[in-house]
């Protein structure tokens, strides 16, 4: 087995909220479906059952009319402080050519920076390899562009309480 270093990558962002309302951006599904998933994307399905043990299922429909179906199931549920969540690939998506990477395991870590969050976003993939191949098919980019989007949900709620 690889180091986790081998076969992760991370992504940090400031975000111009307070933390409670960063997590609940995480864990409310209809907000979570406002933001997660490539640009120009819809998110015609998000189920979140946010406890230990709980499951997930978000499907990412892009502007050209792909179906992703993304789910898996809660590993850590500390409110306000950490969600992680083991990912389990859709064996029918096409950009496997029938070999899904193994499971991923996700984890998002929320500390306070006076009125903002500091969100640290790690994903582990199961081998080195799944991540090599990942990160070619975009898997970063795309989570950068969720993170984008988060803060642009983030700027619409502010100019509008303001």
């Amino acid at each position: 087995m690889s180091a986790p270093a081998d076969r992760g990558f991370a992504i940090e962002r400031i975000f111009n909220a307070p933390v409670e309302r960063v997590f609940r951006l995480w864990t409310d599904p209809l907000l979570v479906a406002q933001w997660w998933g490539i640009s120009d994307c819809t998110i015609p399905l998000c189920v979140l059952d946010v406890r230990v043990g709980g499951r997930w299922r978000i499907d990412m429909l892009t502007a050209s009319g792909v179906l992703y179906r993304n789910q898996g199931s809660y590993l850590e549920v500390v409110e306000n402080v950490r969600l992680s969540y083991r990912d389990e690939p859709d064996p029918e998506i096409r950009e496997w050519a029938g070999k899904p990477p193994g499971q991923s395991r996700h984890t998002v870590s929320f500390t306070p920076d006076g009125a903002r969050t500091h969100v640290h976003f790690e994903v582990t993939l199961a081998t080195a390899a799944d991540r090599e191949r990942l990160l070619a098919l975009g898997m970063r980019g795309g989570w950068v562009q969720s993170f984008d989007r988060l803060e642009q949900l983030i700027g619409k709620e502010a100019d509008h309480a303001g």
